[in-house]
């Protein structure tokens, strides 16, 4: 019995030359390279869009900055007098140690209302977490805080 083998290129499908292939890959990669160009084209132009609103920001602070300026020579004189408010309005708070981590602001408003009128309540906490870190400041109207220092 003879059995022949037909040639293995006279029954596989034509496969397409190295010249055919070629061209297709160098299409593709063309096509691959103009949608990067796009892409940084697009890029670029946000680019440009933020560099421009920078640019205006800058300008627009450089105005503030030379009207705040012209602003703070007049308010020389008025600096020494809020130095003063400042001073006097230390002069007005107190520091309150050892406060209950769960204590609001309106708690400690109400327990000190009879050492005279609160203008502020500051419980400090931490920056990181949020959380009390265990200690207020009160600032008083006036400085009627020595009878409250020995409050019970």
């Amino acid at each position: 019995i003879r059995y022949s083998i037909p040639p293995s290129n006279a029954t596989s499908k034509p496969n397409m030359s190295t010249e055919e292939k070629e061209p297709a890959a160098a299409k593709e990669e063309e096509e691959e390279e103009e949608e990067d160009l796009e892409k940084l084209q697009a890029e670029i132009a946000r680019m440009e869009a933020e560099a421009a609103r920078i640019a205006q920001e800058t300008e627009d602070l450089d105005k503030s900055t030379s009207a705040g300026a012209a602003a703070s020579t007049s308010a020389a004189a008025e600096g020494k007098k809020s130095e003063a408010d400042t001073a006097s309005k230390d002069g007005h708070s107190i520091y309150v140690g050892q406060v209950d981590y769960s204590t609001t602001p309106e708690e400690l408003l109400s327990h000190f209302e009879s050492c005279g009128t609160v203008e502020r309540v500051t419980i400090v906490c931490d920056k990181f977490t949020g959380k009390p870190k265990g200690f207020a400041y009160l600032e008083f109207q006036v400085s009627t805080i020595i009878r409250c220092y020995f409050f019970d």
